[in-house]
């Protein structure tokens, strides 16, 4: 701004000295002949190549200027854009962080709503007649027991996986467990889905693309209990998970921590891509 100011004094006096200077040798040479003005104005022939140098000067001067303003205005550009970025990857991902967290509380909250009621027995049997003698189970509790029921009916030919029985087990709490297979799948999946490439470093982006998945997918595994796990590896091992569940399951290990010695058979394991 200061530079501005004094080019702009500079401008304004080099102006009104040469306008003050050619009025004043207009009236100083009225009383000479045209000879007489042309010997003397032939004297000041370097002056006038001096001044137009100097203007040539000045023009160049200006067009360096105007070079190093538009230099400075390209590079505020450049870094608003990349503010602008920065601001609307920011964004992306907040949003995608407020959906997923949403879904990891629906998924806790679909799990406690899971109920089961099992009849009472005493030493004497399995008590009839009394409508309120039955054991409630909640959450993880109906996971655990389910599953010990298709571990019990399983017992034959135990190294081979035997969908039917799975899928007749599965049907009896295929209302509650539908609904769990259904939002976990769609959490695996959203994160799948979701490019987390930092548009200020796309190709860095790229390579750690995966790791970034693997972040969110590992927070998910972290939610699931032992009879979750155990649960879902044989559901996608069945019609209800094996084409698109399962390949998901695999890229992102979600059974890390799976409880091996808690399978019907351990060889089953060898169904899964390790």
């Amino acid at each position: 701004m200061i530079k501005k100011n004094v080019l702009s004094i500079v401008l304004i006096v080099t102006i009104s000295l040469i306008i003050i200077l050619w009025i004043g040798t207009y009236f100083y040479f009225q009383g000479y002949t045209e000879t007489e003005r042309g010997t003397f104005g032939d004297m000041y022939g370097t002056v006038n190549a001096l001044f137009s140098g100097l203007a040539l000067a000045g023009i160049v001067f200006t067009i360096l200027l105007q070079r190093n303003e538009l230099s400075l205005q390209r590079e505020e550009l450049a870094l608003t854009r990349r503010e602008y970025i920065i601001q609307n990857d920011t964004l992306r991902l907040q949003r995608f962080e407020n959906t997923f967290f949403s879904l990891l509380t629906l998924h806790h909250q679909i799990v406690n709503s899971i109920d089961l009621q099992i009849p009472f027995y005493t030493q004497e049997g399995l008590i009839h007649n009394e409508i309120d003698r039955y054991d409630n189970l909640f959450g993880r509790d109906v996971f655990k027991k389910k599953y010990e029921e298709f571990v019990s009916a399983s017992n034959e030919n135990r190294s081979n996986f035997d969908e039917s029985v799975y899928l007749k087990k599965y049907a009896e709490v295929s209302t509650d467990f539908g609904h769990y297979f259904r939002n976990l799948y769609r959490m695996i999946k959203m994160v799948d889905d979701t490019s987390f490439v930092n548009q200020t470093n796309p190709k860095e982006s790229l390579k750690n693309l995966y790791n970034s998945r693997y972040k969110y997918t590992s927070i998910i595994r972290s939610q699931l209990s032992d009879y979750e796990l155990l649960w879902l590896f044989y559901n996608c091992l069945s019609i209800n998970g094996r084409d698109k569940f399962k390949p998901l399951i695999e890229k992102y290990s979600i059974f890390k921590n799976l409880p091996i010695e808690k399978l019907i058979h351990k060889k089953h394991k060898e169904l899964y891509n390790r």
